[in-house]
């Protein structure tokens, strides 16, 4: 038995280094099994334990959008039909091929960049679409957990997901979990970051599927995530680009004033194809509750003008205010007639 024991725990820590399961719980000993085992806190089975402790349950979905609902330059749309043909011709190269004799897990890793609202989820959905298959959306904030070791152990149950459900994984606001390791971690969060940024490695190399990443903000990645991926760079909309997204969310049903020109509200440059969709849905709501009959030319710049505003940035955190210039001027002059009185300044 003892013989036993040993060489199952020696088995059993290879299993654990090799495919990293849940918890779960092995008795050896005489007698009949025990009829009570422990719960662990992962056990989903548990009413017990709440929903965090539990880990995020995660789902695919249909894609919602469409190569042809794109509103791409040339080069940006070629690039993402190569992240397509990467995952198409897969069986013929791998297999037929036997390219996997030196890449037993073939697996395409892409990472979409730019400014907020530029349709990098738009052209996830449009890829998951091509393929034939559903779509597996996350952010970092979905893998977090504030019990300690969870978040990797997400990021592995996110990859088994994605590859159980022959899924695309598209990973949104990726920026914190490509970037570079800490060198030395001086607190438990960076810890659990550099956890997570291991298990991705890991989970990379061993998952035979796309994966998307999408990033807001230029970053320094880590270079060993960088080497596995591929590229696709999204800007902001040109004036053809702005004419044709501005036609496109321009519904026939909406009643429109005569007034609108597409030209003209092409020209307002600087604003991404969400800035216009919000700014249309804004105007539209607009109208209808002040019971007008027509979305007008001013009712649509306004809007887009007041959702390109900047945030108002927050007060003073010590309690002072700015004073305008008028106000200096009142407070000195108070000061100066102070001062001819005789009187103490307060």
């Amino acid at each position: 038995m003892v013989k036993f024991r040993v060489r199952l725990f020696a088995m059993l820590g290879d299993v654990i280094d090799r495919y990293r399961p849940g918890a779960f719980s092995i008795s050896a000993g005489y007698g009949q099994v025990p009829s009570q085992q422990a719960q662990f806190p992962s056990d989903p089975s548990d009413p017990s334990v709440d929903a965090e402790a539990r880990g995020p349950a995660f789902s695919t979905v249909e894609p919602l959008y469409t190569f042809d609902q794109l509103v791409l330059p040339e080069a940006t749309v070629n690039r993402l039909l190569d992240c397509v043909s990467l995952v198409e011709v897969a069986p013929l190269v791998f297999d037929t091929w036997n390219m996997r004799s030196i890449e037993p897990n073939p697996s395409t890793a892409v990472n979409f960049r730019g400014p907020p609202g530029t349709g990098k989820t738009m052209a996830a959905h449009a890829i998951a679409q091509r393929l034939g298959r559903r779509i597996l959306s996350c952010r970092l904030s979905d893998l977090e957990s504030k019990y300690h070791g969870e978040g990797p152990k997400n990021l592995a149950a996110l990859f088994a997901t994605a590859r159980e459900q022959n899924a695309v994984l598209f990973i949104d606001e990726a920026e914190s979990l490509l970037s570079r390791r800490f060198a030395q971690p001086q607190q438990a969060a960076e810890s659990a970051i550099n956890s997570m940024r291991t298990e991705l490695l890991m989970a990379l190399d061993t998952f035979q599927g796309l994966v998307i990443f999408a990033s807001n903000l230029p970053h320094s990645y880590d270079a060993a995530v960088e080497s596995r991926l591929l590229h696709v760079d999204f800007a902001l909309p040109d004036r053809p680009a702005r004419r044709l997204i501005w036609r496109t969310h321009l519904p026939a049903e909406l009643p429109v004033h005569e007034d609108v020109s597409l030209d003209e509200l092409a020209d307002v440059a600087e604003v991404s194809g969400r800035d216009i969709k919000m700014a249309v849905i804004l105007a539209a709501v607009g109208t209808a509750r002040r019971g007008l009959g027509t979305v007008t030319r001013d009712t649509l710049l306004s809007a887009l003008e007041e959702q390109r505003q900047p945030p108002v940035p927050p007060p003073p955190t010590d309690g002072t205010t700015e004073l305008s210039e008028a106000g200096k001027e009142t407070v000195a002059g108070q000061l100066r007639q102070r001062l001819a009185d005789g009187t103490t300044p307060k």
